[in-house]
């Protein structure tokens, strides 16, 4: 939600499974910023060192070099500056870039596959 004067995002929630998030000094955040639906999300930059930013180590089995995260924010200022794109467009963004990691996982499915092949 914006604050009354318009210049801050309050955001409460949290992330979970966020590789490297021990090591980030920036999240990337899709939040609801409107009404239900993929219309009512809006990307924000949260940066680390703000107010009501905690950052808890989460132990993954033989991944403990990955810095996996679970990240709190509770009642974080996060100034309108910090969004990304336009408010609302959210869902699409994350679906493009969604496209883009999905189709670099398939190169790197078939690139193991033809190692094991050949």
């Amino acid at each position: 939600e914006l604050t009354p004067d318009g210049k801050h995002y309050i955001v409460n929630g949290a992330k979970k499974w966020i590789s490297n998030g021990m090591w980030a000094d920036y999240f990337t955040t899709c939040v609801r910023t409107g009404g239900d639906g993929m219309n009512g999300l809006t990307l924000l930059l949260i940066e680390r060192k703000l107010e009501g930013v905690t950052v808890k180590r989460m132990d993954c089995q033989g991944a403990k070099s990955s810095g996996t995260a679970y990240i709190v924010f509770e009642d974080v200022k996060v100034p309108v500056e910090n969004r990304i794109g336009k408010e609302g467009k959210g869902f699409k963004y994350v679906m493009k870039n969604f496209n883009t990691e999905r189709f670099y996982l398939l190169l790197q499915g078939l690139s193991s596959a033809r190692v094991c092949f050949e």
